[in-house]
């Protein structure tokens, strides 16, 4: 098996797995609740720390793991990496939110929570099928292409912003200060759903190399 067998391996994977889904509850939080920003946005540097901690351990075994070679260490390296990516992308747009002050929430956040929320759901069931490839293989399959799917979807929300920001006619200097505040957040739930697609990537990579 080119994925370590030991048990270990796969409860890291899980728990970072519900890590993305635990900061994506965050998020849809604050859009039940703005009034918790300054909570959810130490909740959630809390957990991007936790998050470090589980991908640290993850690489920390594979170094004194022997039994796979550079470019099968490389493919996990990769999952858990992007995997952390998205946890921390959501933590910056919170932090952004929080740091330049914004004050209602933006509207751009409630359009790709459903996509993060599906996605983040997409990858507990697809790292939970790395323990059996074979008998999960379908699974798997469906879970990459629904992420894919999302990705593409949250795509078209994201050139929606871009136009209508590109398009707007600032009265005040404080109109466009705010604007770019909402843009860089937009970039950051964007960037949130790319890693996301790359995670669906390595997971299908698992899929092709399959069990020896």
């Amino acid at each position: 098996m080119f994925l370590p067998k030991e048990k270990n391996f796969f409860d890291l994977y899980e728990k970072l797995a519900e890590k993305i889904k635990e900061s994506v509850e965050y998020l849809e939080q604050l859009t039940k609740d703005y009034s918790t920003l300054p909570q959810v946005a130490q909740k959630l540097n809390n957990l991007e720390d936790e998050a470090d901690s589980i991908v640290h351990q993850i690489v920390e075994e594979l170094l004194y793991d022997h039994t796979r070679v550079t470019e099968e260490k490389g493919d996990i390296r990769f999952l858990v990496h992007n995997m952390d990516n998205v946890i921390d992308s959501i933590e910056k747009a919170v932090n952004r939110l929080y740091i330049y002050r914004v004050k209602n929430i933006p509207q751009a956040l409630y359009d790709f929570l459903p996509y993060l929320k599906e996605a983040a759901n997409q990858i507990e069931i697809g790292v939970k099928s790395l323990r059996n490839i074979r008998k999960n293989d379908k699974i798997l399959a469906e879970c990459c292409v629904r992420i894919n799917d999302l990705e593409d979807e949250a795509d078209e929300i994201n050139r929606k912003w871009l136009a209508k920001i590109v398009g707007t006619n600032f009265s005040s200097i404080e109109d466009f200060k705010k604007t770019l505040a909402i843009k860089e957040i937009i970039d950051l739930l964007e960037y949130a759903m790319d890693q996301c697609e790359d995670v669906a990537n390595i997971l299908e990579t698992f899929r092709l190399k399959g069990e020896a």
